[in-house]
């Protein structure tokens, strides 16, 4: 019986928690049914097992929601304002009674009258005195018991501390990896370690995504109370506010989840109490009467960011200051030098609010500073951005705590730091013919192929010794989410790798540098780099400072720069090759079953494209389940070309040798110490792509008529093919190129236009072509397109 009182227990907690934002929402809208039903279904489950379980009170209290919503269901009644507040009252009771339930101690004696009373229906007394009939259990529209039972997935319950042990696990074995790994790059190669190696490399990372995913939840557990909360504080507050909840389905470690709770639901307090105004004041500022609350979750590698923000009053940053002053938190000379955003963060001092009232729900300066403190406990910051009349938003950026990610190790000094590689853009060395470097004001500024951006020094950001001169150094373009391309400048880059990170000090991320801290495959620790932080740290203005000083002339230099920049990778035969960098858009790993040989050529699927794909004859060669492309790109138009991995990123300057005959290998050049074939990618484009795609933007206009079922589809996808654009008599002034007829159309075509009669039958007159004439349709439709 305890046990099976435990899952009661944790059934209903979870019921409780979606349940109410589910309510809100059917305020909201009383017609809808799934919500209601929801509703119900909860109720009536939980007084079945009271039945059971032998709990009178809670029994007829579920009872008696059960019996007010099933009039609603039936139509009897409408969803207003009191049934909704006594429905959520009942709620809580109920969610009392399960906490009561879950001690292990009775439920006590009383009397749950009033909220009974106030679930009937007005001036109906008999309603209250009747015995409420039983209820048989309605499933929603279109269900039953089986097939909800079908659908529903198989699930276990485990304890948060076997999780993290597993998940301890799985991070050492990741670590062991990557010493492995480490180890068999300095061993002599040996084929069919290699092999094994990538294999059990390949089941630790499906095994990792498995168990990270079982401490993972969507954040939306975290919001759904929150319409709730905004409803109950603009009620007590005289005040409208509606909140918009976007991003819920971003995942977050659960203890994560728990931690940011509260001070996320201070914030919300705050900006209902303080920030919106009340609706006669917000009319008088030509605002809607309504104000509005949104609040959403992203992620940014390995942080979450909730942005919470309000159309209310916005903080004053000056009387900030002011009470700041009189506190004594700051002094004059301080105040002379803030910026405003270092005003704003006055917010968070303790003791200190703008607030010209104290009411029931905030205003004593209390709450802020440990809304901040607890942030910081758990590795995250708390950013403030607010005009005076527009609002305010409140950036909470924590991190996804225990995670795997791929990340690229530099040193700087002997000291080692990690990059994620979501990142990072391309690593170029500073003294190659196409790099160009120069300070500009005092700020650093890299000209790479003709394209000049800020450039940050990671030595003298981090105050480390280094008597390593600039062009000597690596440059790591990295592109934060969100911003344009920086190069951070580092003295050595060692390798890419799977690194455990989890949250680093409050002092160290309050630096605005670090997203984290993890192991190396020795076991030193290394810090994880943010790449807006580096940005931001480094007094990078993403405005202006790529192009500082820029100057055509310069820009020619860079632009006709002889040496060429190549990847080298090993192709899936093992041939050592190499392509020019600036023609690689980026490198995708997709799934084996993606790569299909479909209309006379191999062909790959990457998310919604489908693209030609070189480097592979037969798909049925592939003998694992991932695959690395490189997408090839001309400006216009891509493909694919499928490899095993990439070696290195070299200079061409030696001399090229040419091959005999045209084809996917252009000649061969030494590159490092070794020859590697040079991809020859303008006969790839031509081969794979070849003159039949038309993708100009004046592309010949055809006509076809609409009521030809045979034409619109058989005869238009070759139209399209040819590269002609389908337009229709309705298009307006857009005149066509040919107009395509049926030999029984009477309309007459434009007189710019050429004409084409296709008739149903072989006999006919020469100035038409026979519907399955395929090479005279064929020259016809190319005339067209020549």
């Amino acid at each position: 019986m305890d046990d099976l009182i435990a899952d009661f227990v944790a059934e209903c907690r979870e019921m409780l928690e979606a349940l109410g934002g589910e309510i809100i929402a059917w305020e909201a809208q009383p017609d809808n049914r799934e919500r209601l039903d929801n509703i119900f279904r909860f109720v009536h489950t939980v007084k079945g097992n009271c039945g059971f379980f032998d709990f009178p009170r809670l029994e007829a209290l579920s009872h008696a929601a059960e019996d007010a919503l099933a009039d609603v269901r039936s139509g009897h009644r409408v969803a207003d304002h009191a049934l909704v507040s006594a429905v959520l009252g009942v709620i809580d009771r109920i969610g009392e009674f399960i906490e009561i339930i879950a001690r292990g101690e009775e439920i006590p004696a009383g009397s749950d009258r009033a909220l009974i009373a106030a679930l009937a229906a007005p001036g109906d007394a008999a309603h209250e005195s009747e015995a409420p009939a039983p209820v048989e259990p309605v499933q929603g529209e279109g269900d039953t018991p089986s097939t909800h039972q079908a659908q529903a997935p198989r699930t276990i319950r485990l304890s948060v501390e076997l999780l993290d042990r597993v998940m301890s696990g799985v991070s050492d074995m990741v670590l062991a990896r990557n010493e492995l790994s480490r180890r068999l790059r300095e061993a002599p190669e040996d084929v069919e370690v290699a092999g094994a190696f990538e294999r059990l490399s390949s089941i630790i990372a499906e095994m990792r995504d498995a168990i990270t995913q079982t401490r993972m939840q969507r954040i939306e557990n975290l919001f759904v109370g929150l319409p709730r909360l905004v409803r109950d504080l603009s009620t007590d507050l005289g005040k409208q506010v509606m909140i918009d909840i976007d991003g819920g389905d971003v995942e977050l470690d659960r203890e994560m989840i728990e931690m940011i709770r509260d001070p996320l639901t201070h914030i919300i307090r705050n900006a209902v109490d303080h920030g919106i105004e009340k609706p006669a004041d917000r009319l008088a500022k030509d605002k809607r009467e309504i104000g509005m609350l949104r609040v959403a979750a992203r992620q940014s590698g390995n942080q979450i960011l909730i942005d919470i923000i309000d159309d209310g009053a916005g903080i004053d940053a000056e009387r900030l200051v002011e009470k700041a002053l009189q506190n004594g938190v700051i002094n004059a000379a301080q105040r002379d030098s803030m910026t405003e955003a270092q005003k704003l963060q006055l917010i968070f001092a303790p003791g200190l609010s703008t607030a010209r009232e104290v009411t029931s729900v905030s205003g004593r300066g209390v709450g802020m500073d440990v809304v901040r403190s607890n942030i910081e406990k758990i590795g995250g910051v708390v950013d403030v951005e607010s005009t005076v009349g527009e609002g305010t938003c409140m950036t909470l950026r924590v991190p996804l705590t225990l995670t795997i990610m791929p990340a690229l190790t530099v040193s700087i000094a002997g000291q080692h730091f990690a990059i994620p590689r979501t990142a990072i853009v391309e690593i170029v060395r500073a003294n190659g013919h196409s790099v160009k470097l120069e300070t500009v004001g005092g700020a650093g500024v890299a000209t790479i192929r003709g394209q000049r951006m800020p450039r940050v020094t990671l030595s003298d950001l981090l105050d480390l010794p280094s008597d390593m001169a600039d062009e000597d150094r690596t440059l790591v373009l990295l592109r934060p989410t969100g911003r344009d391309i920086y190069a951070l400048a580092v003295d050595r880059i060692h390798d890419h790798e799977e690194l455990v990170v989890k949250p680093a000090a409050p002092a160290v991320m309050g630096t605005g540098l670090y997203a984290g801290t993890t192991l190396a495959d020795d076991g030193s620790p290394i810090l994880l780099f943010d790449a807006a932080g580096l940005a931001s740290v480094g007094g990078i203005r993403f405005d202006n400072a790529a192009a500082a000083g820029a100057n055509d002339e310069d820009q020619q230099v860079a632009a006709n720069d002889d040496f060429a920049d190549m990847l080298v990778f090993h192709a899936i035969d093992g041939t050592r090759r190499a392509v020019h960098l600036a023609l690689v858009d980026r490198i995708e790993e997709v799934e084996a079953g993606a790569v299909r040989f479909a209309a006379g050529r191999t062909r790959v699927q990457i998310g919604e494209r489908i693209l030609p794909l070189a480097g592979i004859a037969d798909p049925k060669e592939l003998d694992g389940s991932k695959l690395r492309v490189f997408r090839l790109t001309d400006g216009d138009q891509e493909i694919g070309y499928a490899f095993d991995r990439v070696v290195d990123q070299l200079k061409l300057d030696h001399e090229v040798i040419a091959a005999d005959t045209p084809g996917e290998v252009a000649g061969v050049a030494l590159l490092g110490d070794e020859p590697a074939e040079l991809i020859d990618v303008h006969w790839l484009f031509a081969d794979l792509i070849g003159a039949a795609t038309v993708r100009s933007t004046a592309r010949p206009r055809c006509r076809l008529p609409a009521g030809d079922p045979w034409i619109q589809h058989m005869l238009r996808p070759m139209v399209e093919a040819a590269g002609y654009e389908i337009i229709s008599g309705s298009d307006g002034d857009a005149v066509p190129d040919l107009v395509i007829m049926s030999e029984d159309e009477e309309d007459v075509p434009a007189a710019s236009a050429r004409k084409l009669v296709i008739r149903a039958r072989p006999d006919g007159s020469a100035d038409s072509i026979y519907r399955y004439d395929r090479a005279g349709l064929m020259l016809a439709l190319k005339n067209g397109v020549a």
